[in-house]
């Protein structure tokens, strides 16, 4: 499962191909896993959380990313090469500064 701290600490943007957009299991903290098409930093998936889902539907083109149905969303993304970014942020649950991917949308 990719982290912001896999990824190197001077490289910012990296790219992925979608292999597939899966609900994650019930158990899980996040929404959804994605898996890549191929490894990048050692690891074949990361975790979608809800902000990240909503950047992926409008990736895919859903004008209305908060009401986008899921199975469609991950339809449109299969195969699909995305830009990733990796930026500093806070994390509450330890109270410091980690590195953090998101999805970047182009408006």
């Amino acid at each position: 499962m990719l982290h912001g701290s896999d990824v190197p600490a001077k490289q910012n943007h990296f790219k992925v191909i979608c292999k597939e957009l899966r609900e994650a299991p019930k158990n899980f903290n996040s929404p959804a896993i994605m898996d890549f098409e191929k490894e990048i930093f050692g690891k074949t998936c990361m975790a979608i959380n809800m902000t990240n889902i909503r950047a992926l539907a409008s990736i895919a083109g859903f004008e209305d990313a908060d009401n986008a149905d899921f199975d469609k969303i991950a339809a449109k993304l299969k195969g699909k090469t995305i830009d990733v970014s990796v930026a500093l942020v806070n994390n509450p649950k330890i109270n410091k500064m980690t590195r953090s991917i998101f999805f970047e949308v182009e408006e």
